[in-house]
């Protein structure tokens, strides 16, 4: 869910007169999918932004991107300020689509996973932004759950070293989980959040622009 919200915010700062942008959403059949489109548009809701145009990709095909971008576009004849997309995969297809319509750089693509592509394009110009998603953090805390329970502590105790405090339904029954909050990366941030964090290395995201 709050990866869809820090997509919404950063439409909302890309395109602060409002627009049109087209959802190009992931597998329809992963939870995670229906998560990212409520957060996004819970965020987007009473703003001047407007989808115009949605569509999902089956298994999270990227190449069900290209065909999603040119069919809005065809639909909306060109005008449009923005596409959200699932992931980064999702969102090297949409800018390609868009490239063939000579609108890259010029459309705010915002998309989840900072993948090294995704870096490039974001420091390039062609990508908005990515969400991050802390993987030494995520593996640390999992494998200190993990002993936890192999250990039959109780992990939602006020006791407990890490303690879980919130719950997600999984449709039979509330499931305890840690959260950790993703994080949005732009050009403004890119060096902080993921070089100096060794998630990529400068060279690697600055290889086109240096």
């Amino acid at each position: 869910y709050q990866v869809g919200v820090l997509m919404g915010k950063a439409l909302l700062d890309a395109i602060p007169q409002g627009g049109d942008i087209f959802a190009i959403y992931g597998s329809p059949t992963d939870n995670n999918t229906v998560l990212v489109r409520q957060g996004l548009n819970d965020t987007l809701e009473g703003s001047n932004i407007q989808i115009v145009y949605d569509s999902y990709c089956e298994n999270w095909l990227a190449e069900l991107a290209f065909d999603a971008v040119n069919q809005g576009l065809e639909q909306c004849q060109d005008e449009i300020a923005g596409v959200m997309c699932g992931n980064d995969d999702l969102a090297s297809q949409a800018i390609k689509a868009l490239a063939e319509h000579r609108m890259a750089g010029k459309v705010a693509v915002v998309a989840q996973d900072a993948d090294l592509a995704a870096c490039q394009r974001i420091v390039e110009g062609t990508q908005e932004m990515t969400v991050y998603k802390p993987v030494d953090e995520l593996a640390e805390k999992a494998a200190a759950l993990t002993v936890a329970l192999a250990r039959g502590e109780d992990i939602t105790g006020t006791g407990a070293k890490l303690r879980v405090r919130e719950t997600v339904n999984d449709g039979l029954t509330e499931i305890p989980y840690y959260s950790i909050d993703p994080v949005g990366v732009t050009a403004e941030n890119m060096d902080r959040v993921i070089i100096d964090s060794g998630f990529h290395s400068e060279e690697d995201v600055y290889l086109n622009v240096r």
